[in-house]
């Protein structure tokens, strides 16, 4: 730790704050080599229960602005801590990437009077079915139930980031109802065993979720959602942020998202739901 003197001081270039927040581990199962993948539907209700919970409590802190639920999966991405567990950081501003999402769905509203993100689930659901000669059409869907939508997005940025939304219009998992969590479960159970069942074995991934801030503010704009970046782009080849990426924030994709889209759904999926 810093000891007082080592503190940092701000100026008129360069702002300081005092630190405020709260991290949290939440671990998923007490098997050491269990994955989120292997837990049973029953379990991964309960774990969304826990992930509502916490968000509401620590929503509701005076400094919280931004409650921010992920996961770090496998050491491609880091990870030392092998137990399955996610992390919770109740954070006293909203994140650059929250906040960009928030602009272009406050923008999008004034400009359409309709949710950017409820326009992106109808335009991904309505690519999906067969076609008029009884051939399967080019979608990015991956999977879907009554509640949850899972697909590629158009803009994906990683050859297998799937993004899973919800059918209805709700914010945060403060507003989840309990049909929406066992089809939230559902749904994850089918989409991470496709993952697993990619290349054979656990895929690592990275898990954000993304939620209106808690600043007190009115966000009617913004869609609860969940993204996942999987850091593959074949079975032995990791995506790297290279040159373009990591110098100027362009992010070169050299796959078609509907190809991968088909690859997830075309994996004999050996995490279907189960309970």
């Amino acid at each position: 730790p810093q000891s007082a003197g080592s503190l940092p001081e701000g100026d008129d270039l360069y702002a300081v704050a005092p630190a405020q927040g709260v991290c949290e581990v939440v671990v998923y199962s007490p098997l050491h080599d269990a994955t989120l993948t292997e837990l049973p539907e029953r379990e991964l209700r309960n774990l969304i229960a826990v992930w509502a919970d916490r968000c509401a409590e620590l929503g509701a802190l005076p400094y919280v602005e931004y409650v921010y639920v992920f996961e770090n999966k496998g050491r491609e991405i880091g990870v030392t801590l092998q137990h399955p567990h996610g992390q919770i950081y109740a954070l006293p501003f909203v994140p650059p990437i929250p906040r960009r999402e928030l602009d272009a769905a406050r923008e999008h509203l004034a400009r359409t009077g309709r949710c950017l993100f409820c326009d992106i689930v109808e335009r991904e659901r309505a690519g999906a079915g067969t076609t008029e000669s009884g051939g399967h059409r080019a979608t990015r869907v991956v999977a879907e139930n009554d509640g949850f939508v899972a697909f590629i997005p158009f803009f994906a940025r990683w050859p297998y980031e799937t993004h899973v939304y919800p059918r209805r219009h709700f914010g945060s998992l403060v507003d989840i109802t309990m049909g929406e969590r066992a089809a939230l479960a559902n749904l994850l159970k089918t989409l991470l065993g496709r993952f697993d069942a990619l290349f054979g074995r656990a895929l690592p991934y990275i898990m954000a979720m993304h939620q209106s801030p808690t600043d007190g503010l009115a966000h009617p704009y913004h869609h609860f959602h969940i993204e996942f970046y999987p850091p593959y782009r074949t079975a032995d080849k990791l995506k790297y942020l290279a040159g373009v990426e990591a110098g100027a924030g362009q992010y070169l994709n050299d796959t078609n998202a509907e190809e991968k889209a088909a690859e997830l759904r075309a994996t004999a999926c050996g995490g279907e739901p189960s309970s």
